[in-house]
């Protein structure tokens, strides 16, 4: 009987050290998809259509010079890029408001290797705005943001402790870059989440590591470890609107919970039945259109009028 429990037992381990090998093997593949500006499928591209529409919108878009505006910055996820933005760009300037449509660092045209959830893309928004000051006159203390996804992640770390910003609407955002990196090492690889907790425990430690690398700074100096959009949301003075598909697969609601939590006052949250994850076919913005523009149209209109 003992020798059976003993062969029971070394069968066990060897499982046990077979799972985690292989589990270190895959986190080495797969931990370049968590700072990859790529996502899980193809990104827009549409730049030509979107500078289009919004040279033939400017014709008919309120009166008024730039600096006499306030301003939405719309900020796209993981894998996606500014051209998504064209139906949200062209409302928020028939309704008087400037537009910057940023592509974030690494993505359709902007340079860059490597996506951090707001720990470099913080600063590089803070330097589109300063530009946009300096050559347009926008006004920095009248700005408003609207973010899809992991650019929610980028809202907050940019909003926070900036006096400028007004108003937030943040859609199908998540609260733990670590349980997120679990969600989409899953969906990439369709496997359970429980398969791939190891892996993805081994992958973020990885992927932490390379963006210190690339940053040329040790532990304890920032990097991606660093964010932290919960913490953040504690500092935003703003109102936000938080919005969320309760079909959503890719953020499901359980990863922004705790985020909605920390929110500050004045903040709403609007869980859309049916929906699914921003500038998807099923986002909230067609499962509940009319809806959607209006809410859309009342928040900014009260909290960051043009």
């Amino acid at each position: 009987m003992k020798s059976l429990v003993r062969r029971a037992a070394g069968i066990a381990g060897a499982g046990a050290a077979l799972y985690a090998a292989g589990s270190y093997v895959a986190a080495r593949a797969l931990a370049p998809l968590l700072t990859s500006p790529r996502g899980l499928g193809p990104a827009p591209g549409r730049h030509g259509d979107l500078l289009a529409a919004l040279e033939a919108t400017a014709t008919v878009a309120s009166p008024g010079e730039p600096e006499r505006r306030a301003t939405v910055v719309f900020l796209h996820g993981k894998g996606g890029d500014a051209s998504e933005w064209e139906p949200e760009a062209l409302r928020a300037v028939h309704l008087g408001y400037n537009v910057l449509v940023p592509d974030l660092r690494g993505h359709g045209r902007s340079g860059g290797a490597i996506f951090t959830l707001g720990f470099l893309e913080k600063e590089d928004l803070a330097l589109t705005i300063e530009a946009a000051r300096d050559g347009f006159g926008l006004d920095e203390g009248r700005i408003g943001i609207h973010s899809c996804s992991a650019g929610s992640s980028v809202a907050l770390e940019f909003a926070a402790d900036r006096p400028g910003i007004r108003a937030i609407w943040l859609e199908s955002p998540f609260g733990k870059p670590r349980e997120m990196a679990k969600q989409y090492l899953s969906r990439a690889t369709r496997l359970p989440g429980p398969l791939v907790a190891l892996t993805t425990h081994w992958a973020v430690a990885l992927a932490v590591a390379e963006v210190r690398r690339s940053l040329g700074v040790g532990p304890g100096a920032g990097g991606l470890d660093a964010v932290d959009p919960i913490r953040s949301a504690r500092r935003v003075a703003a109102p936000v609107l938080l919005v969320h598909g309760e079909d959503d697969r890719l953020v499901p609601p359980r990863l922004m919970r705790e985020l909605a939590a920390a929110l500050p006052p004045r903040s709403a949250i609007w869980n859309v039945a049916g929906a699914g994850h921003c500038h998807h076919d099923d986002e909230p913005a067609a499962m509940a259109k009319l809806a959607y523009g209006r809410k859309w149209q009342e928040f900014f209109g009260t909290y960051l009028p043009a």
